[in-house]
């Protein structure tokens, strides 16, 4: 799908001006929730309620988080590669009330901006899912997987479920941490879900749109969607409307259009799912390509580290210098590499992206030829304490290339 620069740097703008909004917010936090780490605010900055059960940080087990701004970043992502503008928790907000989708028909206080942030957080964890895959059982199975598993999981389910490229997208805009991260938090969290966001418009005749969001809580095992706020029994009602209009509901969120009507559609056939080859950027067994490079990884673990040994092969006709390229994991490069340099930017919650380039007698590889470089490291997620390092392990929150 096209896009024009204006669109970029409206995302941008955007962008820049809510982060200095939540700023702002966090600095009027009232002591419920705090300001979280990374410039986003916690949802209960904006109030906090006790309305249902798991609301606050004594609920967050098993992996889930608090809910917070960062969920309208991911939501803008998602906006971002179907080609719409970014939005603000404001008209996030705005476009719920107008639609029956609050306990109030008027918002009052910060209402409109806490029920904003809520409901970007229900359309990013589910609206990247493709029509013809969509199924309830895969938004448990996804959460779950954020919560308890590793990035390198989460993709390759985007990969299958998801809307073609849309992956990739996330790789290419490093929003892919974003995006895992919204999919941890618990709905119920601050209690916004009961006291702001419990719509009774009807769907289909059988259930409620408070019905139809708790597609999104899972049980305590977290094995299964549309469970109660006990998350001991499903939230009976939600499981009598079709798929394609829970899914369809979701997908208003993103373009913020009538929540009974049909949005997106189908933008296109996620790869073959029996297909054994690793999705292009997806943190498998290679090849990884970066220009005219390829890469390859082996190296040995030891306690806490690893030694990696990089061959960098030379796919072209005529002598190569001043490559590079660029992976994100959750380790750290520790002492001094050789024959390459390394240059690191962490991106909170624990991965970094690391570029590196060849240096010395690493700098230039001739026509066709491989040169070998290497560094020390300090591991991130646990690897063992013996053992070989393989590109998987290194690059275990996504190959990057250039």
């Amino acid at each position: 799908m096209l896009r024009t620069q204006n669109k970029r740097l409206c995302f941008v703008a955007i962008t820049l001006v809510q982060f200095l909004s939540w700023q702002t917010l966090a600095a009027q936090d009232d002591g419920h929730g705090g300001h979280s780490g990374g410039g986003y605010i916690d949802l209960a900055t904006l109030g906090m309620s006790g309305g249902s059960d798991h609301t606050g940080h004594s609920g967050l087990v098993g992996g889930r988080t608090a809910i917070t701004s960062e969920a309208v970043h991911a939501y803008n992502a998602l906006r971002d590669f179907v080609g719409l503008d970014p939005s603000t928790m404001d008209e996030i907000g705005g476009w719920a009330f107008a639609n029956g989708l609050t306990n109030n028909s008027q918002a009052w206080g910060n209402d409109q901006m806490g029920v904003g942030m809520w409901y970007a957080m229900q359309g990013a964890k589910v609206g990247w899912m493709a029509d013809n895959t969509f199924d309830p059982q895969i938004v448990a199975d996804i959460e779950r997987t954020a919560r308890l598993g590793s990035p390198k999981e989460v993709m390759a389910m985007v990969y299958q479920y998801g809307h073609k490229g849309f992956a990739d997208y996330l790789i290419k805009s490093q929003s892919q941490m974003v995006f895992i991260n919204t999919l941890k938090m618990e709905p119920h969290y601050a209690g916004w879900m009961h006291d702001r966001c419990h719509g009774m418009l009807s769907i289909e005749d059988v259930a409620i749109a408070h019905d139809v969001n708790h597609l999104t809580v899972l049980s305590h095992d977290q094995m299964d969607p549309f469970m109660n706020d006990t998350w001991d029994w499903p939230q009976w009602p939600a499981l009598e409307v079709s798929h394609a209009r829970v899914l369809e509901y979701f997908q208003s969120m993103v373009v913020l259009g009538d929540p009974l009507g049909d949005h997106l559609g189908n933008l296109g056939e996620p790869p073959n799912p029996d297909d054994p080859a690793d999705p292009p950027g997806e943190p498998g067994d290679g090849p990884y390509i970066a220009g005219d490079i390829s890469v390859e990884v082996s190296g040995d673990l030891w306690w806490d580290g690893f030694t990696a040994t990089i061959a960098v092969h030379n796919e072209s006709n005529s002598n190569l210098s001043g490559w590079y390229f660029r992976f994100i994991s959750s380790h750290q490069i520790s002492g001094a590499p050789w024959g390459c340099e390394v240059e690191t930017t962490s991106l909170g919650n624990g991965f970094y992206e690391h570029r590196v380039s060849g240096a010395d007698w690493g700098a230039g590889i001739q026509a066709g030829g491989t040169m070998y470089v290497g560094f020390n490291g300090n591991q991130g997620n646990p690897l063992g304490n013996s053992g070989l390092l393989d590109g998987p392990k290194l690059f275990d929150g996504g190959w990057i290339g250039e």
